[in-house]
C-alpha cells in the first residue's frame, strides 16, 4: 500500500512579514538622516525675502517643531499607527514641502497602510530633493517590488549600494526580490553579504537558509537555520524551517525535535504538525502521526493532503494491527 507523504512543505515569506521587516530598516535609516534648513512656504514659492522679513529666531523655533512633529511621526510609525503617523508628517508638509525627512516618513506610512501607489509617489518626492538619500532609494525599491516591478526594484537598491555598499538593509531587501524574480545563487550572495554585514541580522539568516535548502545546498542551509534560531528562539517559522532542512537531510528524529519547538511556541501551527507527522511516517511511528495528521486537520479541517495520508495510515495500521483501530 503507497502513503502519500509530503517530502517537504515550503515555508512560504508572507507579504506582511516581509513588509514590517523592510520598513523597520528604513526607520532605522531615518535616523542617520540630517533635518534640512527650513524653508519658508513663502520661499517655496518663489517669493524674493530679506533676511529682516523672516527673524532668525522664528526660523529656528519652526525647525525644532519640524524636528518634534517628525520624532513623533517615527514613534507612531514604531507602535504600528501609520495613519495617525501620516498625518503627522502630512503637516509637516504643508507647513515645508521641501523637508526630504517628511516625505520619506509619508512614504514610509503609506507603504505600511499598503498603498504602495502613495509610497512610490512620496519615496520620488523625496529623492528629487536629496537623490543621496539611501533609506528613499531602498523604500521606493521596496514599494516597486510589491508592486511587481522587480527589475525597477533592483535598480532602485543598486542606487542604494551606490551610495552605501555596506548597509546590510540593503542588501537583504535586494535578496528578497531577487529571490521573487527565482535568481536564488545571486539571493544567496545578497544574504551572505548582509550577515557579514550584521552577523545578527537573524531575518538575513532566516531568508539564506531557505534560499541554499531551494540551492540543494541543506548543510549549509542547516547552519543558517541554526543561526536564525539562536538569534531569534521565539520565531515560530524559523523552528518549523529548521526542521524542514533536517528532513531533507534525512534527520526526522531531529526535525521532530525542531517542530516540536515551533509548537511548544505556537500549538495551531498548521505546518508544523503536518511536517511532524512526514517526519513520524519516516521512522515507522505510524500511531503518533496519525495524532499529529489528526491535530492538522483540528486546526483546519480542508487541508487534503493531511486527511489522505492520514486515511492511508489509519487502513496500513489496521492492515496490520486492526486491534489497535
Amino acid at each position: 500500500m503507497t502513503i502519500a507523504i509530503l517530502q517537504r512543505l515550503h515555508i512560504r515569506r508572507t507579504s506582511m512579514s516581509l513588509q514590517s521587516l523592510r520598513l523597520t530598516a528604513l526607520i532605522a535609516l531615518l535616523t542617520s538622516i540630517t533635518i534640512p534648513t527650513v524653508i519658508t512656504s513663502a520661499q517655496a514659492a518663489g517669493v524674493r525675502q530679506s533676511t529682516a522679513a523672516v527673524p532668525t529666531t522664528f526660523v529656528l523655533a519652526q525647525a525644532q517643531d519640524h524636528d518634534s512633529l517628525l520624532k513623533q511621526g517615527r514613534a507612531l510609525l514604531d507602535d504600528g499607527k501609520p495613519d495617525q503617523a501620516l498625518a503627522v508628517f502630512n503637516q509637516v508638509l504643508a507647513a515645508d514641502a521641501k523637508n526630504v525627512e517628511a516625505w520619506l516618513g509619508q512614504g514610509n506610512a503609506f507603504y505600511y497602510l499598503e498603498q504602495y501607489e502613495g509610497a512610490i509617489a512620496a519615496y520620488k518626492r523625496a529623492l528629487a530633493l536629496d537623490a543621496q538619500s539611501v533609506a528613499s532609494w531602498v523604500g521606493l525599491g521596496n514599494a516597486l517590488d510589491d508592486t511587481k516591478q522587480p527589475e525597477a526594484a533592483l535598480k532602485a537598491y543598486d542606487q542604494a549600494l551606490k551610495l552605501d555598499a555596506n548597509d546590510a538593509n540593503v542588501w537583504y531587501n535586494r535578496g528578497v526580490t531577487l529571490g521573487r524574480l527565482h535568481r536564488y545563487p545571486e539571493e544567496a550572495a545578497a544574504y551572505d553579504k548582509a550577515v557579514r554585514l550584521q552577523p545578527n541580522y537573524a531575518s538575513a539568516w532566516y531568508n539564506r537558509g531557505i534560499v541554499l535548502a531551494k540551492l540543494g545546498r541543506y548543510t549549509d542551509a542547516l547552519a543558517a537555520c541554526d543561526q536564525a534560531v539562536r538569534l531569534d528562539p521565539k520565531r515560530v517559522d524559523a523552528w518549523i524551517n529548521r526542521g524542514n532542512v533536517q528532513f531533507d537531510l534525512k534527520r526526522y528524529q531531529e526535525a521532530i525535535k525542531s517542530y516540536d519547538r515551533a509548537l511548544a511556541l505556537q500549538q495551531n501551527s498548521e505546518d508544523a504538525w503536518f511536517n511532524r507527522g512526514a517526519a513520524l511516517i519516516n521512522l515507522n511511528r505510524y500511531q503518533e502521526a496519525i495524532a499529529s495528521f489528526n491535530a492538522t486537520l483540528k486546526i483546519n479541517p480542508n487541508n487534503a493532503e493531511a486527511r489522505k495520508t492520514r486515511d492511508n495510515l489509519l487502513k496500513r495500521v489496521e492492515q496490520f494491527n486492526p486491534e489497535v483501530v
